[in-house]
């Protein structure tokens, strides 16, 4: 069994609308008040509050707020375990620490139960009327959770986790080796060059001069706020893009593809190159690596990465000899051992391939991490109210 997230467009009415928006700013409100609640507790007596301990005060807290129980107890539940997930990623070294949520951008809250889709509707608690839902595919599997969210371009839509069973690929012998770069996007070891889509290139013109124009608008403006959606809206355009770009090659290259064979990219610390900072964030292989690991471990391939400071591109395909005066701008050269000329993105991903095989074979620990959360969150929101909140 695996976990699928289904993600359908919300038609809320306007009434909705306000159903909704109540319910984010709850939720907003919640995780605010536990994260300054602990970070005043640490910083005064140096004591920490464990996620059960907010949990047990989150009953006090509808009591001093009675506005809180207009939304979904078991919503409020989810964004104390979600804050206690994050100050634990924080001690492992995962990530920094939790800061503040804002009503600016992305929204979003869960319904970890009691949800369920009819009729073109989604049905949650303290909703009486469905809100219309674009189903352009079935679930499959069995509903675990579900999120719903509002992008800053105002669209609002509904990811469904499920638990499915996916169907494993026909086994095939073939192998690669897949070298990132900024001149291609990705070099394949069978000679192959994938151009780059370059997705903010070609609307940053576009987006300078709305964002220009944005700058110029009163704050707190009607003209304001429409100049912010349509940045808004030419942002959402270039994620579209990119992600339509990076799902289609990484399904392209396991569906073809038993073994693929990847760099471990340090991507945090190739940004802080200024010159070359956009370039890399607009090619997202940190997202493309992550697609393949999961897609890999849903069809049955194999994804295997080499050490992340191996000379790739340095060491000649044929005899092995390490070029170490290799500069960055040269793009092809002369091994001075053996004479083969190479070309450096291709020879790179011969390298790949022939160190990747007896790399062991990656794990998604990121990805495994986080469904272990949603099925323990699922079991802890399976319990009465009553019983957290005491």
């Amino acid at each position: 069994m695996t976990l699928k997230a289904f993600k359908y467009r919300l038609y809320p009415t306007e009434k909705q609308k306000e159903f909704l928006e109540k319910h984010f700013s709850s939720c907003r409100f919640v995780y605010n008040h536990f994260l300054a609640l602990r970070r005043d507790v640490w910083q005064r007596n140096k004591q920490s509050i464990s996620g059960f301990e907010c949990k047990r005060q989150l009953k006090n807290l509808k009591t001093e707020f009675p506005w809180l129980k207009d939304v979904n107890s078991q919503s409020l539940q989810d964004v104390v375990l979600n804050l206690e997930k994050a100050y634990r990623r924080f001690f492992k070294g995962f990530a920094g620490y939790p800061r503040f949520k804002t009503k600016k951008g992305f929204q979003s809250f869960a319904v970890p139960q009691n949800f369920r889709i009819e009729d073109d509707k989604l049905y949650i608690p303290k909703a009486k009327d469905g809100i219309k839902v674009k189903l352009h595919r079935a679930i499959n599997g069995i509903p675990v959770i579900a999120t719903i969210s509002k992008t800053p371009s105002g669209k609002y839509f509904v990811s469904v986790i499920s638990k499915t069973v996916t169907e494993k690929l026909p086994i095939t012998n073939r192998k690669i080796g897949v070298d990132l770069g900024l001149r291609y996007f990705a070099t394949l070891s069978g000679g192959e060059k994938i151009e780059h889509p370059k997705t903010l290139l070609q609307s940053e013109r576009l987006l300078k001069k709305l964002q220009h124009q944005l700058s110029r608008k009163e704050k707190s403006s009607k003209n304001r706020n429409k100049a912010r959606l349509k940045v808004a809206k030419l942002n959402e355009k270039i994620t579209n893009q990119r992600n339509d770009f990076l799902h289609k090659l990484s399904y392209r290259l396991i569906n073809e593809n038993q073994v693929i064979c990847l760099e471990d990219l340090n991507v945090k610390g190739m940004v802080r190159n200024r010159y070359l900072a956009k370039a890399i964030s607009d090619s997202g292989w940190g997202e493309l690596c992550r697609q393949m690991q999961y897609k890999a471990d849903w069809y049955g391939r194999t994804v295997k990465q080499i050490p992340r400071f191996y000379p790739s591109s340095k060491e000649c395909s044929i005899c092995r000899f390490v070029m170490t005066d290799l500069k960055l701008s040269r793009r092809t050269w002369t091994c001075p051992n053996c004479g083969t000329v190479h070309d450096r993105d291709d020879n790179a991903s011969s390298i790949i391939l022939s160190v990747g095989q007896g790399m062991p074979e990656v794990t998604p620990v990121e990805r495994m991490a986080s469904v272990s959360s949603i099925l323990s969150m699922k079991q802890v929101n399976s319990k009465k109210q009553e019983t957290l909140a005491s």
